[in-house]
C-alpha cells in the first residue's frame, strides 16, 4: 500500500495531542482516513467567495437557479405518506428498479437483448463505489486508472480499501484515449485478479470515446481475460447522456463488455444524480452484467453491506424519480436541459480554443460531460485558481500545478467570454 499522506500525519498528531485515548482508540481505516485538498474543498471555499461566477460545482444552473425537471419538482407536496416516510426495500422500490433497468436498455441500444440485473438502488454514485469496494477490494489489491481521474476514487480505493493505484497516461500524443498504454498497463499489472475502472464521459476531460476506441478496449480486457484473468470492470457513467459531438459514442461501453468473456464482470454505475439533474436526492444505480442466478447470491452480499451501510436509499427520492420518469412531460423536459447545455459545450469548445489564447493554454478534448479542461503552458494553476477567486469572485478548480477544470454546465452562455477571459488576464500577470 502507497506511503501515508502527510495531511494524515499532520491530522494525526494532533488527535494524539488534543486527545490521546481517541487517537489510541482508531481503527487501521481511522488512522488512514481524511479529506484531501480536492474539488470539493476548493468548491467549499468557491461557495463562500465566488461572487461573479462559481465554475466549479458539478451541477447544471440555468436562470440562476439549479436546473430541474418540473415533472419531478411538482410532485413534492403530492405524495401520500407511505411513499414519502415509509422505509423502502434494502435493494430499493422495485418498480424503480425495473424503470431504469428499460431506460438503460433504451438508452443504450447494445444492451437491447443483453443478460443484466435489475438495477440496485444506492445512496448516490459514491455509495456505488463503495459497494464494490467493500464487495471486491482486499489491502494490495491493484486498481487500473488513467492518471486523470475523479479524485474520490482515490479515496474510496486506495484509503479506505487499501488498494493500490496503477496508472497510465489519458491522452496519447494526437490526444485521444492512450489504448496502447492502457493495454500494456492491464498486461504488466494482470494477476489473477484484476481490477479496473473506466469512465467516459470522462470526468474531468470531458472526452467520450469513438466505437473504434471501445472496439480496442474492449479487445484488450477479452485478450486479458483469455490469459486466465478474473477481471471486474466498473464503468462509470455519471455523465451519460451528455454527448455533444456526432463522432463519439452515444452509448455505454458497459454494453460492449457484457457477455464479452466469461471470466470479465462488467458493472454499470450511474445514477439520477446528472441524467434527471436531481444531485442532491443521492440516487444511484448498480447493474451488473450477470445471469440471474449469479446475481441472486450477489444480491445477498450486497444487502448485507447495504444493511450496515446507509439501510438503503432515501424513499422520498426514490419515489420521486419514478414518478417523474413516468410522466407525460419528462423526455421532453430532459430534452430542453441537454440542448441548453450542449450549446454552453460548443460556446466554451470555441472560446477556449480561439487562437488568442494558444500561447496561455492547451485545452484538452472536449465532447461531453459538464466541464472542460485547461493545460497551462506557464504559470501555477493554484495560484491562478486563487487569485480567480479573491481578485474576480471566479471559482474554478485546480487539478494539478498545471491543470484546470472549468465548469461551464453552471455558467450562463453569455458569461462565458468573460469568464474565459479573466482566466487569460490572471494567467498572462504570472
Amino acid at each position: 500500500m502507497s506511503a501515508i499522506n502527510p495531511k494524515v500525519d499532520t491530522l494525526n498528531n494532533c488527535i494524539r495531542t488534543a486527545t490521546p485515548a481517541v487517537y489510541a482508540l482508531l481503527s487501521d481505516l481511522g488512522r488512514r482516513i481524511y479529506l484531501p485538498k480536492s474539488i470539493l474543498s476548493q468548491s467549499s471555499e468557491a461557495s463562500v467567495k465566488a461572487d461573479h461566477f462559481n465554475a466549479t460545482r458539478a451541477v447544471a444552473t440555468a436562470d440562476s437557479q439549479l436546473m430541474h425537471l418540473n415533472v419531478l419538482h411538482r410532485n413534492l407536496s403530492t405524495l401520500t405518506p407511505e411513499r414519502v416516510y415509509g422505509y423502502p426495500p434494502i435493494l430499493g422500490n422495485v418498480e424503480l428498479r425495473m424503470f431504469w433497468q428499460t431506460h438503460l436498455r433504451s438508452e443504450n441500444p447494445l444492451l437491447e437483448d443483453a443478460q443484466i440485473s435489475l438495477p440496485i438502488v444506492t445512496s448516490g454514485m459514491t455509495h456505488c463505489f463503495s459497494l464494490l469496494s467493500d464487495l471486491f477490494v482486499n489491502t494490495g489489491d491493484t486498481l487500473i486508472l488513467p492518471d486523470k481521474y475523479w479524485g474520490n476514487y482515490r479515496l474510496v480505493f486506495e484509503t479506505k480499501a487499501g488498494a493500490e493505484i496503477q496508472t497510465y497516461p489519458f491522452f496519447n500524443t494526437d490526444m485521444c484515449f492512450n489504448i496502447n498504454e492502457f493495454r500494456q498497463t492491464l498486461y504488466e499489472s494482470a494477476t489473477d485478479k484484476v481490477l479496473i475502472l473506466l469512465n467516459f464521459p470522462h470526468n474531468p476531460t470531458g472526452y467520450a470515446i469513438t466505437r473504434n476506441e471501445a472496439d480496442q478496449v474492449r479487445n484488450a480486457i477479452v485478450s486479458c481475460a483469455e490469459k486466465g484473468n478474473n477481471i471486474l470492470v466498473i464503468v462509470d457513467d455519471a455523465y451519460s447522456g451528455l454527448w455533444y459531438d456526432v463522432e463519439v459514442m452515444h452509448e455505454s461501453l458497459f454494453g460492449m463488455l457484457v457477455g464479452c468473456h466469461p471470466k470479465v464482470v462488467p458493472v454499470k454505475v450511474d445514477g439520477a444524480t446528472k441524467e434527471e439533474y436531481a444531485w442532491g436526492l443521492r440516487i444511484g444505480f448498480l447493474t451488473f452484467g450477470l445471469a440471474e442466478s449469479a446475481m441472486q447470491l450477489i444480491e445477498e452480499k450486497l444487502s448485507g453491506l447495504i444493511r450496515v451501510s446507509t439501510s438503503g436509499a432515501a424513499q422520498i427520492s426514490q419515489t420521486l424519480i419514478l414518478e417523474a420518469m413516468k410522466s407525460i412531460g419528462y423526455d421532453e423536459q430532459k430534452q430542453s436541459n441537454f440542448e441548453i447545455l450542449k450549446d454552453r459545450a460548443l460556446k466554451v469548445q470555441q472560446i477556449a480554443n480561439d487562437t488568442r489564447y494558444a500561447d496561455m493554454w492547451d485545452v484538452y478534448p472536449n465532447h461531453a460531460g459538464y466541464f472542460i479542461c485547461l493545460s497551462l503552458k506557464s504559470g501555477n494553476a493554484e495560484t491562478v485558481r486563487q487569485m480567480l477567486l479573491n481578485e474576480h469572485g471566479i471559482g474554478i478548480i485546480a487539478l494539478s500545478e498545471t491543470e484546470l477544470r472549468v465548469a461551464y454546465s453552471c455558467i450562463d452562455i453569455t458569461d462565458i467570454e468573460e469568464v474565459f477571459s479573466k482566466i487569460a488576464q490572471v494567467v498572462q500577470s504570472q
